[in-house]
């Protein structure tokens, strides 16, 4: 199934991501203060592949994002902090990120549908 991922021009894999959805699969922030939600560990596919029988496919909506490096276990935490601070709204499921290149993992926070 490695023919249907994303790769840069060098043949890598683009991305490994770990998408998260609410229950309602509608992309929206997980539930009970971010412990109840479903994650799909994956990589980025070609935009018009259909999933093999058995394996699902995520299509997840635009958005514009902060994002960050995950430097530790309060990473998550301190930036849903920083947000509330500064009256920055989430305003969808938070997804991790692991770059295969440098294998840096990111954590990336929607602020705005696009």
């Amino acid at each position: 199934m490695a023919s249907l991922a994303k790769k840069n021009e060098k043949g890598n894999l683009l991305g490994i991501w770990g998408a998260m959805s609410d229950l309602s699969r509608s992309f929206n922030p997980w539930e009970n203060n971010f412990t109840k939600g479903l994650y799909l560990a994956g990589v980025e596919v070609m935009d018009n592949i259909q999933a093999p029988q058995g394996w699902v496919k995520w299509t997840i909506p635009s958005y514009e994002y902060i994002y960050v490096k995950n430097e530790s276990q309060n990473t998550f935490t301190e930036v849903i902090e920083y947000m509330r601070e500064n009256n920055i709204k989430l305003v969808g499921a938070v997804h991790d990120y692991n770059c295969p290149e440098d294998g840096q993992a990111y954590i990336f926070f929607p602020i705005r549908r696009v």
